[in-house]
Order: C-alpha cells, then structure tokens, then sequence
C-alpha cells in the first residue's frame, strides 16, 4: 500500500492498494471522502474516476481540448462527445471530425463470405410502464442536428440529419452486377390490429413518415431562436431527383445523360426487398392518395427534350369528379394547352384509340378569334367536322356562317313559292360551298 499525490489544484492522498482477495489487479482509491477522484494520467491523458459530471462516473479526459470523449455513469450509460473548433479546407466527403468512426475492411487478405454490418443496434422491450401523461418512444437510432443560433453560422452551409452512400462493384456487364441494391432499407411487421385508423388512441402504422412541424418553445430557448420566431415551408417533403452517365454528364438533358431510375417512384411490383422473394406481388387499399393541397392535387410539368410519352398514362378506368371553385362550371376534366404564351393557335385536344386509326376531338383559339371545336381523324389539321360559335365546316373546309332564312318562310305558315325557290337556292349555294352538295 502506498500514498500518491492526485491530479488536483490542492493536493490531496489517495491509495494505491495491491489487490488479491478479489483478483490479482491494483485499486486506485480516493483517501478523501470530499473529493472522491482516482485516476491516472498518461501526458495529456487522464483516466479514471469522476469526471466532474457525475461522482462516481468513469471517464476519459483530454487535458489540452478541456473535453471527455467518453464517459460511463454506473448505470453502464456511455457517452461519447467531440468539441471540433478547428477550420479545414477539405473534400465534404473525406472522413470528418465524429466522436465515433468505425471502419469494417471486408476481405482485404482474402474473399470473405458473410454479412458485414459497420453499426448494429438491438433494442429488446419487455415490459413498459404507463406514463403519467404523453406516452412512450422507443427507437434503436435517433439523431439530432441543431443549428445553435448563439454561435455565428454563415451561409453556403448544408444541413443533413443522414447522409448513406452506396458505391456498387464496376460491373459494365449485367452478368456480374449485384443481385440487389439498396442505399435505405426497412421492415415494419405490423403485428397490433387497428392502427390504420387515424385517431387520438391509435395514431397509424407507417413505414416511413416524413413530418414538417413548428419548434417547441423548450426547442427554441436551447437553440437560441427568438421565441416569436417562426418555421418556414420545405422545397419538398419527398425529392427524387437525379440522372445517369458518365462524368462528363452534369444535367438530365444532355445527350449523354440517361436516366436515373426506371421508375421515379413505384408502388407495388416484383420485389423490391430482400424480404419479400421477387415474384411477389403488393397489395394496397389505395395506390396514392392526394389530401390536403392548396394549389394542384397533381401537378405534370417539365417534360424533358424530345420526350413523346404522355403526361399521364392509365391502363383503366379513370373515375373524375369532385369539388371546384365556385366561379367555375362542374366540370370533372379541364384540358388546357400546355405553352404558357404560345406562337400559334392555341391547341387542347383529346385522342380516342391509339396508333394511325384514333380520333381526334379538339379545340381550337385563335387569340381574339372565337374558338372552334373539331372531330378528325388520323391528323388534326383534317378535321371531318368543325364548330365555331356562328358557323359549321365538314371534311376539312373553314367552317361558314350558314344561310339565314327570314321568319316569312316558316313551313308553318302561307308562304311565297318564289321566295321559298330563293331559299332553297340559297341553301344549295352553302352546301356546295361546303363540299356536300354538286
């Protein structure tokens, strides 16, 4: 047994005791019960006991960043912490200052066989308590990002929660490629009947929620926001976005770009998963639904360069209808043109059949000119039949404003045989003129 001086500003005894009762090691122990510290310092290191944030705390601690990087209270919680107050002028995508860095080499002597897994968290709930209000979260990961407003935060910055990369083998050949890709991947088993219904005691099962809210005052107060400060809307609560090529390609519409996905966003379909096998099909209540908008339910726009697919494809029945505002007619399909200031006449059309054999109903404005509705076939610059407001056209003649005939001709009544010649002749002269008579 011998004294020792501990690493404080006023001296203080502690006890180093040689141990064989409870196994052959050393005990490193306080002498003064007010001042309860043991550790042992190694240069700038030091480790032991109480860090200064709790009595009885293990701790490691860094004399020249004044901070601990880790400490494990004797309830086995144990904390990791990094104070980064340095300036570098690095890749974003090099390996950043992080409390925690693991790093799994997989088959870097030889072919390995296996699932390799860099961070697992296993979270086993066997009973729970019932809260004297709110209720119960549970989660195996949670992060946090908090822009503290105390400190000075110059713009150009970005802000990620999660950030997950996947860089797949160079296989040009489809034969060597991966069997499955997938940069996020998760399973819900939903084993609790009823939480699909929305409402105060059962709130829903979802696989991925997406939530934009206001801070908390709690929230505001330790982030240094004002606290009549409010939130703002996001560009997007879902972006997909994104292109193929090679490096030289750096927008969606260059020749050398192809595309990102063969879908933008698929529901349903073959596989998809490791869980579930390929040929499996989904099954869903409702594909999409579309609730609470304030401009457009969907909106199609910004067709790519020399694209010919439709804005909207349907292989069945579409069902429309609903609500509109109250200065417009019920109508449960409005078609417009697509330009916003178009050169020529402005076009909206709907095409019946597919292929050399569709139909053709459509209207046409001509700026100031009233509109004309037409019916053709194959092409609409042949149409079989035109409307206007005053007038009428069959087989691609202009439509004509038709004859007027005077109330005196009326069949109805006595009429005059010479007057009704002229009318006759009149109408001939109109239906030459619009192909159907010789």
């Amino acid at each position: 047994m011998a004294h020792t001086t501990i690493l404080h500003a006023d001296p203080a005894p502690s006890v180093i005791r040689y141990n064989s009762q409870e196994g052959t090691h050393i005990d490193l122990l306080p002498d003064d019960p007010k001042f309860p510290r043991s550790d042992v310092k190694f240069g700038n290191w030091v480790l032991g006991q109480y860090s200064g944030i709790g009595p009885t705390d293990f701790f490691l601690y860094n004399s020249l960043t004044h901070n601990h990087p880790l400490v494990i209270s004797p309830k086995d919680e144990v904390t990791f912490s990094h104070a980064y107050d340095n300036a570098h002028n690095w890749d974003a995508y090099d390996k950043l200052p992080s409390p925690v860095n693991v790093l799994v080499s997989y088959g870097r002597t030889r072919p390995s066989s296996g699932t390799a897994i860099g961070l697992q968290n296993s979270m086993d709930i066997y009973n729970e308590a019932v809260p004297t209000h709110g209720h119960n979260e549970f989660s195996s990961y949670y992060a946090y990002v908090r822009a503290n407003n105390h400190g000075i935060h110059p713009p150009g910055q970005h802000y990620w929660v999660t950030d997950f990369h996947l860089q797949t083998p160079y296989a040009p050949e489809p034969q060597k490629s991966p069997e499955l890709e997938i940069v996020y991947s998760g399973r819900i088993m939903n084993m609790s009947n009823g939480v699909q219904a929305l409402s105060s005691s059962h709130m829903g099962a979802y696989g991925q929620s997406l939530v934009a809210t206001p801070m908390l005052e709690n929230e505001m107060t330790a982030a240094g926001i004002p606290l009549d400060a409010r939130s703002y809307p996001v560009t997007a609560m879902l972006d997909l976005a994104g292109f193929s090529g090679d490096r030289h390609t750096y927008d969606g519409t260059l020749p050398s770009a192809g595309p990102a996905a063969d879908y933008a966003l698929r529901i349903g379909g073959n596989g998809g998963s490791p869980y579930i096998p390929f040929s499996a099909r989904s099954n869903f209540v409702i594909g999409i639904g579309l609730y609470d908008w304030s401009k457009a339910g969907l909106e199609i726009d910004h067709r790519l360069p020399g694209a010919t697919g439709p804005g909207l494809r349907n292989r069945y029945t579409t069902e429309l209808g609903g609500s509109l505002p109250a200065d417009t007619w019920p109508y449960s399909l409005i078609l417009h043109d697509e330009h916003a200031q178009p050169t020529s006449p402005e076009q909206a059309g709907l095409q019946l059949g597919d292929g050399s054999h569709a139909w053709l109903l459509g209207s046409t404005s001509h700026g100031d000119d009233d509109g004309q509705f037409s019916i053709a076939y194959q092409h609409p610059e042949r149409p079989q039949l035109t409307l206007s407001r005053t007038g009428i056209g069959f087989m691609g003649h202009a439509a004509i404003t038709p004859p007027k005939i005077h109330p005196k001709f009326d069949l109805s009544k006595k009429m005059d045989l010479k007057e009704l010649a002229k009318a006759y002749n009149s109408i001939h002269d109109a239906l030459i003129s619009l192909g159907l008579a010789q």
